[in-house]
């Protein structure tokens, strides 16, 4: 297995390759999270100062020369054997800025396209949601969780869920649907070294959908259910609990908690598969996880 990481320095280029001590590490989660590469560059005189490298500069990594990750250097950690341990993470890093958006007539597809455009984020495809959301207010919250919400209000309407996600410097937006491919596990070989499915109803499984608003009119709480009584007699009750969007109206107040129910309302499965290769004196593990 060829491992090949490149550093860019003020437009000065460095194959750290050689460089880099023991595993090199990238994590990617589904959503919510940026992907995060760590890893460890030994002592070496050739290089100036400090390595010349440090936080900012972009990083590319590649495993055969495949493209695995494109993105930033956020810290740099050395010890007394001047040893500098990296952590860098994709565009999606800078997603966890906080800001506040007022939009009417949007399709999550849009909110990506006009957020990317206002931190100067570098998009890449990016499928039409489809569905539009009338209005929403999105207060001081992070840019991933404004994404993820109208994201989310489109899976929940629409029944299409989408992923958001950096290929390899460029933010990606895809139908889950048209993102799915054949799976084959060859384990003869010791590249793949272990792996685990999981199914649970821990996690994001629930029965009972249960939201409020607060009648300005009357001064009381007005509440609306949508439940399975078929898996609560065989789980208990789960119950999903929150408030109901501002500028829902009662009607649809209930097809939300309806449709929250149908998403909801099923065992949750997980697959985690390991890898590890050894190349050029290097060690490269990875750790994927689909839900």
């Amino acid at each position: 297995m060829k491992i090949t990481i490149i550093v860019t320095h003020n437009n000065n280029v460095y194959d750290i390759s050689n460089l880099c001590k023991d595993e090199v590490k990238l994590d990617r989660e589904i959503k919510n999270a940026p992907s995060k590469m760590t890893f460890t560059v030994c002592k070496n005189v050739t290089f100036d100062t400090d390595y010349a490298f440090s936080e900012g500069d972009n990083v590319k990594f590649w495993v055969d020369d495949y493209p695995m990750f494109n993105g930033f250097i956020f810290t740099r950690k050395r010890g007394k054997e001047q040893e500098i341990e990296i952590t860098a993470y994709d565009q999606m890093g800078y997603l966890k800025n906080k800001d506040t958006y007022v939009y009417d007539y949007k399709k999550a597809s849009d909110i990506l396209k006009m957020i990317a455009e206002d931190y100067k984020l570098n998009m890449g495809e990016i499928e039409d949601t489809g569905f539009v959301i009338e209005s929403l207010i999105e207060d001081n919250k992070s840019l991933f969780d404004i994404i993820l919400d109208g994201i989310d209000i489109t899976l929940s309407n629409a029944k299409k869920w989408f992923v958001l996600y950096d290929d390899f410097g460029k933010l990606t937006l895809k139908n889950i649907d048209n993102m799915r491919l054949p799976l084959l596990m060859v384990t003869d070989d010791g590249t793949v070294t272990d792996f685990t499915y999981k199914t649970d109803i821990d996690s994001d499984t629930y029965n009972r959908i249960k939201m409020y608003k607060d009648n300005e009119y009357t001064e009381k709480r007005e509440v609306f259910i949508s439940q399975d009584s078929g898996t609560q007699m065989k789980w208990g009750i789960l119950q999903y609990y929150e408030k109901a969007p501002d500028n829902f109206n009662d009607a649809q107040i209930g097809d939300y908690t309806d449709k929250l129910l149908g998403l909801k309302n099923k065992v949750k499965q997980s697959l985690s598969v390991e890898c590890v290769g050894m190349g050029n004196g290097n060690q490269f593990s990875k750790n994927c996880t689909k839900i």
